[in-house]
């Protein structure tokens, strides 16, 4: 069986939708349910969500934590939200879940940073990545359904960061986006911001050339990767030490060869603005095995992408956090909804883990 056939078939039918040039996705807000930082769930920290997906057979969303097994041992959680057609009603955390290293263990502290979780009901896993481990490089693994080991995917040597710091993932901008494709034969990862010998990191003048590679899963063998070109940070930083940043921090394949993509960006003092876009392979260049973009010898097309979407500081009546995840919902009064999820990085000031849902139609511009 396709992995989610029925969030596939609705998707696929708003994705043709967009054959006329003059068409788009249109979110509609339906509601949010804020959990506050500090919550203590068995005894154990809730927060750091920075991946979440759904699995419409049993009604349950899969969420990791980005806790590097210092809080607690790296984890995913099951959980269960109160859609309906008025709101969200509520957030039911059903069960944890350590993720192990191969060798049977619970991850020791520092030494992994999950961030995106995707689950493969045919296959009974989940698919993690993450940023980054005890020699700094990134990783996509695969685990059963309680979080046992089952393996982990061969990363191309173009990922590696060397000691330098001229080649490879940047510190904490690495693997945030994973998805399945909708056949279940492809998982894609995404990098937040460029590879270092790709270029320079987003800034308020200018994006950065993020790429997403796909993985057979039955083989474990890379077989495509794209250019996804991030739009610039929206706006400078007001408040010392002046940080500010943009980055892919999630992707979600909705039909053959198309994405949704959430763009978080944040600017210390200003706050956080979030953009959907849809994305599109078709016509993008395939620099699969590419050591550097630069080097290839054929101007490089980046991946098409749509704006869907915006929220800002207040929009819908929200007070957006870090928004790092992006999931299909479940159906509410005939319409497809959309979930997203904040990471509030453990932080009581201020911050806290923010489930936002949509419903989405096709529409015109």
């Amino acid at each position: 069986m396709c992995r989610k056939l029925v969030f596939a078939a609705t998707m696929s039918i708003l994705a043709q939708s967009l054959a006329h040039a003059d068409a788009v996705i249109k979110p509609a807000f339906l509601g949010e349910i804020v959990l506050p930082s500090g919550l203590m769930i068995s005894g154990i920290e809730f927060g750091g969500i920075s991946g979440l997906d759904y699995d419409a057979e049993t009604e349950v969303f899969y969420a990791i934590s980005d806790d590097r097994s210092e809080k607690a041992p790296a984890r995913f959680y099951r959980l269960k939200l109160l859609i309906e057609e008025d709101g969200v009603k509520g957030a039911d955390i059903i069960s944890s879940h350590v993720l192990q290293g191969e060798d049977g263990a619970p991850f020791a502290p520092k030494t992994i940073d999950p961030e995106a979780i995707r689950f493969d009901g045919t296959r009974q896993s989940v698919f993690w990545s993450s940023e980054r481990d005890a020699a700094g490089n990134p990783a996509l693994y695969e685990a059963r359904a309680d979080g046992a080991f089952k393996r982990s995917f061969t990363i191309p040597g173009a990922y590696l960061p060397d000691a330098a710091g001229e080649r490879g993932i940047r510190n904490n901008l690495a693997f945030e986006g994973l998805a399945l494709s909708v056949d279940g034969k492809t998982a894609w990862v995404a990098t937040e911001n460029a590879l270092a010998q790709d270029g320079p990191k987003a800034t308020p003048e200018a994006g950065s050339l993020s790429r997403i590679l796909g993985f057979d899963v039955e083989s474990g063998e890379p077989v495509a990767e794209y250019v996804y070109e991030t739009g610039p940070i929206h706006r400078k930083s007001d408040t010392e030490p002046y940080y500010n940043d943009n980055g892919l921090t999630e992707i979600l394949e909705i039909d053959a060869g198309r994405f949704l993509a959430v763009e978080r960006s944040f600017a210390l003092g200003a706050g956080n603005e979030i953009n959907l876009y849809l994305v599109e392979t078709a016509g993008a260049s395939d620099i699969l095995g590419a050591e550097r973009i630069a080097d290839l010898d054929v101007d490089v097309a980046t991946l098409r992408k749509t704006h869907v979407l915006t929220i800002g500081e207040g929009d819908f009546g929200l007070d957006v956090d870090n928004i790092e995840a992006i999931t299909e919902g479940p159906e509410v009064g005939g319409k497809q909804t959309l979930v997203m999820a904040s990471d509030n990085n453990f932080n009581p000031n201020g911050q806290f883990t923010q489930f936002v849902v949509f419903t989405l139609e096709p529409g015109l511009n």
